[in-house]
């Protein structure tokens, strides 16, 4: 089964980039994430086959990929590297026509998983420099 899989390392700490990952809407404009299915119509509805919260692992499913592929799987996983840094790699196992891998390395791989990893990282890291603003303007108040 062929596999696409794209990864960024992020300035944010593990816990933070994950509650990022658990909300789609904040970096992913075209994705839609129902724990039960499809409830409405978005552009892409994807179905969360499974979350582990403790592993920082999301899986999910597309009923209707925009891509000629079936049996598609999706997974997202958050590694901590330190306590202020980790990297987020996002993959898809399916099955397509051979003939097409090239087409969907790009589409599926550079277009989708790239420009969304970027964002990704770019909302974890602008969030956790405002926490770290915060609490540096706290400390400084404080002496």
């Amino acid at each position: 089964m062929p596999r696409i899989a794209r990864r960024t390392f992020v300035a944010a700490p593990a816990d933070r980039v994950w509650a990022l990952v658990e909300d789609f809407s904040q970096w992913h404009p075209r994705l839609s994430i129902y724990e039960g299915g499809p409830e409405a119509s978005p552009e892409l509805v994807v179905t969360v086959v499974d979350r582990d919260d403790a592993a920082h692992t999301l899986s999910y499913s597309m009923p209707e990929p925009p891509f000629p592929i079936s049996d598609h799987l999706a997974s997202i996983t958050v590694t901590e590297d330190r306590d202020t840094s980790c990297y987020v790699e996002w993959s898809a196992s399916f099955e397509s026509d051979p003939g097409i891998m090239h087409m969907l390395e790009d589409q599926l791989g550079d277009d989708i998983f790239s420009l969304a990893l970027d964002k990704l990282a770019t909302a974890a890291q602008d969030q956790w420099a405002e926490v770290a603003d915060a609490q540096r303007d706290g400390e400084e108040a404080a002496a």
